[in-house]
Protein backbone atom coordinates (compact mmCIF):
# COMPACT_ATOMS: atom_id res chain seq x y z
CA UNK A 1 0.00 0.00 0.00
CA UNK A 2 2.86 2.41 0.85
CA UNK A 3 4.25 1.92 -2.64
CA UNK A 4 1.03 3.16 -4.25
CA UNK A 5 0.61 6.05 -1.82
CA UNK A 6 4.19 7.11 -2.60
CA UNK A 7 3.52 7.01 -6.34
CA UNK A 8 0.35 9.08 -5.84
CA UNK A 9 2.22 11.68 -3.82
CA UNK A 10 4.79 11.94 -6.59
CA UNK A 11 2.03 12.74 -9.10
CA UNK A 12 0.94 15.65 -6.90
CA UNK A 13 4.57 16.71 -6.61
CA UNK A 14 4.75 16.73 -10.40
CA UNK A 15 1.92 19.22 -10.66
CA UNK A 16 3.61 21.53 -8.15
CA UNK A 17 7.00 21.22 -9.85
CA UNK A 18 5.70 21.92 -13.35
CA UNK A 19 3.86 25.02 -12.20
CA UNK A 20 6.63 26.45 -10.00
CA UNK A 21 9.31 26.52 -12.70
CA UNK A 22 7.12 28.71 -14.86
CA UNK A 23 6.95 31.51 -12.27
CA UNK A 24 8.78 34.69 -13.10
CA UNK A 25 9.79 35.78 -9.61
CA UNK A 26 12.27 33.90 -7.45
CA UNK A 27 10.11 34.13 -4.29
CA UNK A 28 7.30 32.25 -6.04
CA UNK A 29 9.71 29.56 -7.27
CA UNK A 30 11.02 29.14 -3.72
CA UNK A 31 7.52 28.79 -2.26
CA UNK A 32 6.78 26.05 -4.81
CA UNK A 33 10.04 24.30 -3.95
CA UNK A 34 9.12 24.13 -0.26
CA UNK A 35 5.94 22.23 -1.07
CA UNK A 36 7.61 20.07 -3.73
CA UNK A 37 10.43 19.06 -1.36
CA UNK A 38 8.00 18.14 1.40
CA UNK A 39 6.05 15.91 -0.97
CA UNK A 40 9.22 14.38 -2.41
CA UNK A 41 10.61 13.64 1.06
CA UNK A 42 7.35 11.85 1.85
CA UNK A 43 7.63 9.73 -1.28
CA UNK A 44 11.22 8.65 -0.62
CA UNK A 45 10.48 7.95 3.05
CA UNK A 46 7.59 5.66 2.13
CA UNK A 47 9.85 3.79 -0.31
CA UNK A 48 12.78 3.44 2.12
CA UNK A 49 14.98 5.95 0.29
CA UNK A 50 16.15 7.63 3.47
CA UNK A 51 19.04 9.59 1.98
CA UNK A 52 16.62 11.14 -0.52
CA UNK A 53 14.07 11.86 2.22
CA UNK A 54 16.69 13.46 4.46
CA UNK A 55 18.11 15.53 1.63
CA UNK A 56 14.65 16.85 0.77
CA UNK A 57 13.94 17.77 4.40
CA UNK A 58 17.20 19.72 4.58
CA UNK A 59 16.25 21.33 1.26
CA UNK A 60 13.05 22.62 2.86
CA UNK A 61 15.06 24.38 5.56
CA UNK A 62 17.45 25.79 2.95
CA UNK A 63 14.57 27.00 0.83
CA UNK A 64 12.95 28.76 3.80
CA UNK A 65 16.26 30.47 4.57
CA UNK A 66 16.65 31.50 0.92
CA UNK A 67 13.03 32.67 0.85
CA UNK A 68 13.79 35.05 3.74
CA UNK A 69 16.83 36.36 1.88
CA UNK A 70 14.65 36.78 -1.22
CA UNK A 71 12.02 38.76 0.68
CA UNK A 72 14.73 41.06 2.07
CA UNK A 73 16.15 41.35 -1.45
CA UNK A 74 19.68 40.57 -0.31
CA UNK A 75 21.96 37.82 -1.55
CA UNK A 76 22.65 34.94 0.84
CA UNK A 77 25.97 34.81 2.65
CA UNK A 78 28.47 32.36 1.22
CA UNK A 79 28.87 30.64 4.58
CA UNK A 80 25.15 29.85 4.58
CA UNK A 81 25.52 28.04 1.27
CA UNK A 82 28.56 26.16 2.63
CA UNK A 83 26.61 25.07 5.73
CA UNK A 84 23.84 23.56 3.62
CA UNK A 85 26.26 21.79 1.31
CA UNK A 86 27.92 20.36 4.43
CA UNK A 87 24.53 19.26 5.81
CA UNK A 88 23.75 17.52 2.52
CA UNK A 89 27.10 15.72 2.63
CA UNK A 90 26.55 14.64 6.25
CA UNK A 91 23.04 13.40 5.42
CA UNK A 92 24.38 11.42 2.47
CA UNK A 93 27.07 9.89 4.68
CA UNK A 94 24.64 8.98 7.48
CA UNK A 95 22.18 7.27 5.14
CA UNK A 96 24.76 5.84 2.75
CA UNK A 97 23.90 2.26 1.77
CA UNK A 98 25.21 2.13 -1.79
CA UNK A 99 26.85 4.37 -4.42
CA UNK A 100 23.35 5.30 -5.63
CA UNK A 101 22.96 7.40 -2.48
CA UNK A 102 25.68 9.68 -3.87
CA UNK A 103 23.22 10.78 -6.56
CA UNK A 104 20.87 12.23 -3.96
CA UNK A 105 23.86 14.20 -2.64
CA UNK A 106 24.71 15.43 -6.14
CA UNK A 107 21.12 16.49 -6.67
CA UNK A 108 21.24 18.34 -3.36
CA UNK A 109 24.35 20.28 -4.31
CA UNK A 110 22.72 21.40 -7.56
CA UNK A 111 19.66 22.35 -5.56
CA UNK A 112 21.79 24.26 -3.03
CA UNK A 113 23.17 26.42 -5.78
CA UNK A 114 19.80 26.86 -7.49
CA UNK A 115 18.02 28.33 -4.49
CA UNK A 116 20.75 30.81 -3.59
CA UNK A 117 20.48 32.61 -6.88
CA UNK A 118 18.94 36.06 -6.92
CA UNK A 119 17.99 35.75 -10.58
CA UNK A 120 15.40 33.22 -11.65
CA UNK A 121 17.37 32.52 -14.85
CA UNK A 122 20.44 31.35 -12.90
CA UNK A 123 18.23 29.34 -10.54
CA UNK A 124 16.67 27.51 -13.47
CA UNK A 125 20.10 26.76 -14.95
CA UNK A 126 21.40 25.18 -11.72
CA UNK A 127 18.08 23.43 -11.16
CA UNK A 128 18.33 21.79 -14.58
CA UNK A 129 21.01 19.41 -13.29
CA UNK A 130 19.08 18.46 -10.16
CA UNK A 131 16.57 16.09 -11.84
CA UNK A 132 19.33 14.36 -13.80
CA UNK A 133 20.86 13.12 -10.54
CA UNK A 134 17.48 12.23 -9.11
CA UNK A 135 16.65 10.11 -12.17
CA UNK A 136 19.34 7.60 -11.26
CA UNK A 137 18.33 7.61 -7.59
CA UNK A 138 14.66 7.15 -8.52
CA UNK A 139 15.33 4.03 -10.55
CA UNK A 140 17.26 2.34 -7.75
CA UNK A 141 14.72 3.20 -5.04
CA UNK A 142 11.72 2.13 -7.15
CA UNK A 143 10.40 5.69 -7.07
CA UNK A 144 8.86 5.35 -10.51
CA UNK A 145 6.46 8.21 -10.05
CA UNK A 146 9.40 10.43 -9.09
CA UNK A 147 11.32 9.17 -12.12
CA UNK A 148 8.54 10.37 -14.40
CA UNK A 149 8.30 13.54 -12.34
CA UNK A 150 12.02 14.23 -12.76
CA UNK A 151 11.81 13.70 -16.51
CA UNK A 152 8.98 16.25 -16.54
CA UNK A 153 10.86 18.64 -14.25
CA UNK A 154 13.93 18.45 -16.48
CA UNK A 155 11.80 19.05 -19.58
CA UNK A 156 9.79 21.92 -18.13
CA UNK A 157 12.87 23.56 -16.63
CA UNK A 158 14.55 23.34 -20.02
CA UNK A 159 11.40 24.80 -21.60
CA UNK A 160 11.41 27.65 -19.07
CA UNK A 161 15.07 28.36 -19.85
CA UNK A 162 14.30 28.47 -23.56
CA UNK A 163 11.10 30.49 -23.13
CA UNK A 164 12.10 32.95 -20.42
CA UNK A 165 15.89 33.17 -20.42
CA UNK A 166 17.24 32.52 -23.90
CA UNK A 167 14.31 34.17 -25.67
CA UNK A 168 14.77 37.36 -23.65
CA UNK A 169 18.47 37.53 -24.57
CA UNK A 170 17.65 37.54 -28.29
Amino acid sequence: MEFYVAQGISVLTGVVAVVMMQFKEMKHILAGQILANLLTASTYFLLGGFSGAGINLIAIVQTVVMFVYSLKKIPPKKWVIAVFILLYAVCSAIYYRSPVDLFSGGAAICYAFSVVQTKASLSRLWYLFNPLCWLVYDLFTAAYGNFILHVIIFSTTLLAILRRDLKQKN
